[in-house]
């Protein structure tokens, strides 16, 4: 079972933390870890702290290929590390007021840094070292943009291909002319102090069927999907497959039909998103994630934390879209999933 602990703060040294529970023996390439790193931080959208990729470093490595013998170290220095004042004009989609709640004997600035978005770099670095390894048993996670401020893709993404073509590096959306309308929206936006949010998809495929657990209901794979994509910052939904189209349908046009491939019983098609009661079908494991937009905009009125007086909520450098980062994640944190319970069910 893979086990991690992670540190840090957005505007403190950096970010760290000790990763164990991965097979003895297996390598991974640093590089590619890194290259999943500066995937999660570029885009279009990105604020201008963005613009300087992350570079992790493993204790006691230091050529780009790491062997795994017990607990892995990791450390990854922020480029910023300047003070920032204290908040007091509240933001209501932030920690800030939900995490006072909580923590009463911290600053708004110590909760935002404690919740920032930037902590996603550990669980990229812990997915990204997953994908490798669930590559060796030919499994491969991938994600895409589905739709980014009501503008959707007209186009089906294809494994393995749309990933080649130059403008899909834009938004990792398949579709060339929902791109280009996308950027528009997003300067838009960008210009009116605003954001946007939209629909990424994240997907497995070559895992085979039975993978996962029926009983108990948290651990369901589908289940523990869920609860880890949910966690990802700006995450507000996770659907499976065809997702809210099920309310709309009856039985029989609702459920998967199956057939008989190489003397084998198979799902041939993949309405429920590759997981039945649990377990794996052998199809595409596919979820749609709704990503909400970045809640520091201009032109919010909110509460003053001191003066209690009504304001403008406070604002700040932030990006005006991060719906394909948040893929980037969501693709590093499946993989994490998929690789632990290979692991526990003994076929890594």
């Amino acid at each position: 079972m893979i086990t991690y602990s992670f540190f840090g703060a957005s505007h403190g040294d950096g970010y760290g933390g000790t990763i164990c529970g991965l097979p003895d023996g297996f390598v991974f390439s640093v590089e590619q870890v890194n290259e999943i790193l500066a995937l999660r931080k570029r885009g279009y959208g990105r604020s201008q702290r963005q613009t300087m990729d992350d570079k992790v470093r493993f204790e006691g490595f230091e050529s780009d290929l790491v062997t795994v013998h017990g607990e892995l170290r990791f450390f990854i220095a922020n480029f910023s590390v300047e003070a920032r004042p204290e908040i007091t004009a509240l933001r209501s989609g932030h920690s800030d007021v939900v995490g006072r709640a909580r923590f009463p004997q911290l600053t708004v600035r110590q909760i935002a840094e404690q919740t920032s978005a930037r902590n996603s770099v550990c669980y990229t670095v812990l997915g990204a070292i997953c994908k490798q390894l669930l590559v060796e048993k030919g499994i491969f996670t991938y994600h895409y943009v589905e739709k980014i401020g009501g503008i959707a893709s007209r186009n089906r993404y294809r494994f393995g291909l749309s990933e080649k073509e130059p403008y899909f590096q834009t938004l990792h959306c398949p579709c060339r002319y929902a791109t280009g309308l996308m950027c528009t929206a997003i300067d838009n936006a960008r210009e009116q102090g605003n954001s946007l949010g939209g629909v990424v998809a994240v997907g497995a495929t070559g895992i085979p069927m039975g993978i996962g657990e029926i009983f108990p209901y948290d651990k369901r794979l589908d289940a523990v999907i869920a609860a880890n994509l949910m966690g990802i910052p700006s995450v507000k939904g996770v659907a499976f497959g065809i997702g809210d189209k099920y309310a709309s349908l009856d039985g029989v046009s609702a459920h998967d039909e199956l057939s008989l491939s190489e003397e084998k019983i198979v799902y041939s098609t993949n309405k429920c998103g590759g997981i039945v009661s649990g377990l794996t079908t052998g199809q595409d494991i596919l979820c749609h994630l709704t990503v909400k937009p970045v809640p520091t905009v201009k032109g919010v009125f909110t509460v003053d934390n001191i003066t209690h007086e009504k304001v403008l909520q406070h604002y700040e450098r932030a990006d005006t879209c991060v719906v394909p980062n948040v893929g980037v994640i969501a693709d590093s944190v499946l993989a994490f999933v998929l690789a632990n319970q290979m692991i526990e069910q003994h076929l890594i």
